[in-house]
């Protein structure tokens, strides 16, 4: 197993951004006597609206002064505009004087500038806001190389690749030079890409290496949201849709105002009512803790309500008919209801609602030697629900094919996620409730 050294955290960009957005802040409110308006918060919101549409407050690495300056420029104009066309529409409600508004672009220009010139500085010389990438060698790399180099400010160290690197029976080797040169990003031309094995395709499945091609500015590309290193356009190659960090925090959002809701509104009340019945049905705790592989394999502890006798052998799976499982045993797991407790996981940060579902350390073990592709379940938090259980892939695993047509829902639902797809999934997990399921045992 190869391990890589993580990429610049993201975590490194939020000084800037609370630095740049507690200077809007703090303006909104010494100049909220100077605003007739409902309220200061609609102005901030306005004015949030417009740096949104902008990207004011984007720290990419192809990032210019002349790009920032573009943005700043349509920030002010989109916010002008709203102010203006209010203060016209709806004079008793929005007033901001011109001599106002210079005055709050002045500062926003100033504080932008402050805080773009330490950023560059900080790419140029201080080694945890620089990555470490490899650039395939061919025409189109060279000229990346020339493009990034001319733009001094991208906190890229490059390494140069020569092609035979990218060869199969050369893995090892490749593997090796990411290692030595701590790679977190590799760039390889478009025209490459058909010829591109799986075994280079595959390392953007670790998570820690991102795959980028590489184009000229007059080749049509794939994918969404190319950019250019100068002439060089770029198109990240995404294993799924949430390698967006927007949306990766938009379902992170959802997450917690869903379980948020199902614990305030209806586990407040259900869990002691399934308490007391599993206490008087068996002796034993209310709530059964497995250590189970989450994300990327890391272990947590998975929260169920106790569904069988107290046993040693928990690391099997249950059977139809299982001696283990009690009385009220069999009703809450017919019904899904000893998964309810795993909201509480999903609060915590450790599942999401939908995702693939966690399975038993032993079965990880077992058939992360059987398939090659099951470590990639890991790629996402597991869920609550999934795609494969609500495609009738759920229950014990009697046979290897089971765990197989599992993984192809799972990865399934990796590259092609979407909202719509974890509402449609939490829709039919619960019809197949109320309708019941013959493999939910």
């Amino acid at each position: 197993m190869y391990t890589f050294i993580k990429r610049t955290p993201l975590f490194l960009y939020a000084p800037f951004f609370i630095f740049e957005i507690g200077v809007i802040v703090s303006l909104f409110y010494l100049f909220s006597d100077s605003i007739t308006i409902t309220t200061p918060y609609i102005t901030a919101l306005l004015w949030f609206f417009s740096v949104g549409v902008a990207k004011l407050y984007y720290y990419e690495r192809n990032l210019t002064y002349t790009k920032q300056l573009q943005r700043l420029t349509f920030s002010f104009g989109v916010f002008s505009i709203i102010i203006c066309l209010g203060d016209l529409m709806l004079s008793k409600t929005i007033t901001f004087s011109p001599l106002l508004l210079a005055a709050f672009f002045a500062v926003v220009f100033i504080t932008k500038a402050a805080a773009v010139s330490l950023l560059f500085w900080l790419r140029q010389n201080v080694k945890s806001f620089q990555e470490n990438i490899l650039v395939y060698d061919s025409k189109t790399g060279k000229q990346f190389v020339r493009d990034v180099t001319d733009l001094k400010r991208t906190g890229y160290n490059m390494t140069v690749a020569d092609k035979q690197l990218f060869e199969e029976n050369e893995f090892s080797k490749l593997i090796e030079t990411l290692q030595q040169n701590s790679i977190n990003a590799i760039f390889i031309p478009f025209e490459r890409l058909k010829k591109l094995g799986w075994h280079t395709r595959n390392l953007a499945w670790e998570k820690e290496i991102k795959l980028f091609f590489m184009a000229n500015y007059d080749t049509v590309t794939f994918g969404d949201n190319p950019y250019f290193f100068g002439l060089t356009q770029i198109v990240r190659y995404r294993t799924s849709p949430l390698d967006d960090i927007v949306k990766t925090i938009l379902k992170r959002i959802f997450d917690v105002l869903f379980s948020l809701t199902i614990i305030l509104v209806f586990l407040s009340w259900f869990i002691p009512l399934v308490a007391l019945v599993i206490v008087i049905d068996s002796k034993g705790p209310v709530f059964f803790t497995q250590t189970r592989p989450g994300l990327h394999g890391k272990m947590f502890s998975c929260i169920k309500f106790r569904s069988m006798k107290v046993n040693k052998s928990t690391e099997k799976s249950a059977s139809r008919n299982d001696t283990r499982i009690t009385r009220i045993g069999k009703f809450i797991r017919k019904t899904s209801i000893d998964e309810l407790p795993q909201f509480f996981n999903v609060l915590f940060g450790q599942m999401s609602v939908v995702g693939p579902r966690p399975n038993l350390t032993s079965q990880h073990k077992q058939f992360s030697n059987v398939f090659k592709d099951y470590p990639r379940r890991m790629y996402l938090k597991p869920g609550i629900t999934g795609l494969a259980q609500v495609s009738g892939a759920r229950g014990g695993i009697e046979h290897d094919l089971e765990m197989k047509h599992r993984i192809k829902y799972d990865i399934f639902y990796i590259r092609n996620w979407s909202f719509a797809l974890d509402i449609k999934i939490i829709i039919r997990t619960v019809l197949n409730v109320i309708k019941g399921e013959d493999k939910a045992y």
